[in-house]
């Protein structure tokens, strides 16, 4: 239920499906099929956990009980139930498959890899992995009794593909065609444009809500509507207000209840979303029992905000969760290489070593967080020492594009452990800048025509300014001059699509293993458009090259040694400072749940897998009795 920083509620549903919807597949031609082979699912180096028979996932229950109310909060304040919409505030649920609507697949939450079939019952690549065949349930349908059929999941790509947000009309932009083989049967042919593993596919294929075609053929999906759509997933609308909640009630008939990805699963009989714009507010709401759930980023909150009676008789319990699906970074200072006083890796380098993050973290974050010190912190994709084997041979022959040091120092930001070593730090800083041509004069850092250095921080949130003011004092002592650029949402999503910015706070988040949203965020091709991920403007092709090995990998080997000679590439470039990782979400709740025996290692299946507990809830006394 963690909401993202940063960017409209479209992108911050993007950001928390991170790998799955962002942009730009890569294909090889496409030649006739000759592989008979089914599968029932896809894994990305065909290594599946779960055999096609299986009957549930390990860490769901399958005789789990079904029943109570779980209330949750949402900063969402959503504006309309129209799907895919490229404007407007989707409400929670209304996009990603799993409340309203289904997939073609499920992922599995203990496996990095792999996906089994939902809609989707087996799956077929050719040889190439230039097409994949897909075959539908024969006895899935709609809540209005309707099957589902192959028309409803090509009118669904063919609709999000022209109509829908850009970055997830990108994410699909492989795609030369959706063919209807049959009544239940359907062929997605990619584009020539490079290579590819199965991931590429099945990763966005997951989480694509497939659209009711008979129910939209009538109705404007290029308008924003609150009419209740009709759906086919384990729950449906029972009743909303808009600006206040949203009320979700299990479909006790749904298709998938018995397949084997759902057994166990979808437990809840209501689902409560109400909505809570502040994070102080929603805190006392969860202390006083009005909600049953919340993530906690604030550090300080974490540590202290939590000392109440109701914690100390083990009513209110505090857990850490497994989010290992995720990569990247929850807070990064990402400069706009657009800009020429920033296209200077030298100068990027002096920024990146003005920042005290040691001070920060314990000053700022109660030294909640660990530096990320990688694009992949946390996971085997991540560079280490110098480069060797597989991953030298992908580096050399770049070597006359690539600085020296990536081949023979290993990459570290920069560490200060007290006053003196971030006064080194602004010393090299001040020889780098003086490298790139800027000079310090009276107390000023200055060009040859005597302007100074400004740097100017696009946010529109002011709790950016705890990370950027003692940032700010620090560039003041290199002579840099900056400010904090505060606008209102609209603003700050018009200058993102004009790129224009010197440096921002975002989130970059992506999925583990790396999907096509590395290519957005990193790809030559996505640099120069409107709006886009690529907020760096990173325009290598070197880069370019790597995240085509990266996205091309048949082997965990070939992944590894690729995404290990990228994260090296990306960090020497110095695009970013990396302010916050991706850390395990920390969750705060009422003791009134069960829960499976074994915890899905990949992701905390929360509130997929657990089940509301009569007799654990019968504990809890009234708001009045001990809660504070």
């Amino acid at each position: 239920m963690e909401e993202d920083r940063h960017g409209p509620p479209v992108a911050n549903l993007l950001n928390r499906l991170g790998a799955f919807v962002l942009l730009a597949l890569t294909a090889v031609p496409s030649p006739v099929v000759a592989d008979e082979r089914w599968q029932h699912g896809v894994s990305t180096f065909d290594e599946f956990k779960y055999r096609a028979d299986f009957e549930h996932f390990d860490y769901a229950d399958p005789v789990a009980p079904k029943g109570g109310a779980l209330v949750l909060s949402t900063a969402i304040d959503y504006t309309n139930f129209t799907p895919f919409l490229p404007f407007g505030t989707p409400a929670v649920g209304m996009i990603a498959p799993g409340m309203l609507y289904d997939g073609l697949f499920v992922r599995a939450n203990d496996e990095a890899y792999s996906v089994y079939g939902n809609l989707a019952k087996r799956v077929r690549f050719a040889d190439d992995l230039s097409e994949v065949t897909v075959q539908l349930q024969g006895d899935a349908y709609w809540h209005d009794g309707e099957p589902i059929t192959a028309r409803d999941v090509k009118f669904t790509f063919d609709h999000v593909l022209t109509k829908a947000h850009p970055g997830i009309r990108a994410a699909l932009s492989i795609i030369d065609s959706v063919d209807i083989l049959g009544e239940l049967t359907i062929v997605f042919r990619f584009k020539p444009v490079g290579g590819l593993n199965k991931n590429s596919f099945a990763s966005p294929a997951t989480y694509v809500a497939i659209l009711p075609e008979h129910y939209w053929r009538t109705r404007d999906l290029s308008a924003v509507s609150l009419d209740v759509p009709l759906g086919s997933g384990p729950y449906r609308i029972r009743d909303f207000e808009q600006g206040q909640f949203m009320l979700w009630e299990r479909v006790a008939d749904y298709w998938g209840r018995d397949l084997a990805v759902h057994r166990g699963r979808h437990n809840f009989e209501t689902i409560r979303y109400e909505l809570y714009r502040d994070a102080t507010v929603a805190r006392e709401a969860l202390r006083k029992g009005l909600i049953d759930y919340w993530i906690e980023a604030d550090p300080y909150q974490w540590r202290t905000g939590y000392d109440v009676p109701a914690k100390a008789r083990g009513w209110l319990v505090k857990r850490q969760n497994n989010a290992k699906v995720q990569s990247g970074f929850q807070t990064a200072l990402i400069f706009n290489t657009r800009r020429a006083k920033l296209a200077d890796v030298r100068v990027r380098e002096a920024l990146t070593l003005a920042f005290d993050f040691a001070w920060t973290n314990r000053a700022i974050y109660d030294g909640f967080y660990a530096r990320a010190d990688s694009y992949f912190s946390g996971t085997e994709l991540a560079a280490r020492g110098l480069p060797r084997g597989a991953e030298l041979a992908l580096l050399t022959p770049f070597r006359k594009q690539l600085p020296e040091r990536v081949f023979n120092e290993p990459f570290a930001f920069p560490e200060a452990t007290g006053a003196d070593d971030h006064r080194d730090n602004l010393l090299k800083a001040r020889e780098l800048l003086a490298q790139a041509g800027w000079t310090a004069r009276g107390g000023e850092m200055v060009d040859a025509e005597g302007r100074q250095f400004e740097i100017e921080f696009l946010t529109n949130t002011a709790t950016d300014n705890r990370t950027l003011l003692p940032y700010m004092d620090n560039l003041a002592r290199l002579g840099v001059a900056s400010n904090i650029r505060l606008v209102e949402s609209a603003q700050y999503m018009h200058r993102l699509l004009e790129s224009d910015y010197d440096a921002l706070l975002r989130s970059l988040p992506y999925g583990f293993p790396p999907g096509v949203e590395i290519r957005a965020y990193f790809n030559s091709t996505t640099a120069s458009a409107p709006n886009s991920a690529n907020v760096a403007g990173i325009n290598s092709p070197v880069v370019d090259a790597l995240v085509s090995e990266v996205l091309g990998a048949r082997r965990s080997d070939e992944l590894i040694a690729a995404s290990r000679a990228l994260d090296r590439t990306l960090l020497w470039g110095y695009y970013l400072i990396p302010i916050i990782g991706r850390p395990e979400p920390r969750a705060v709740h009422w003791d009134k749940f069960g829960r499976p025996q074994i915890e899905a290692e990949y992701i905390t299946s929360f509130p997929d897998t657990w089940w509301w507990d009569e007799e654990r809830a019968s504990r809890i006394g009234p708001a009045g009795d001990g809660r504070q």
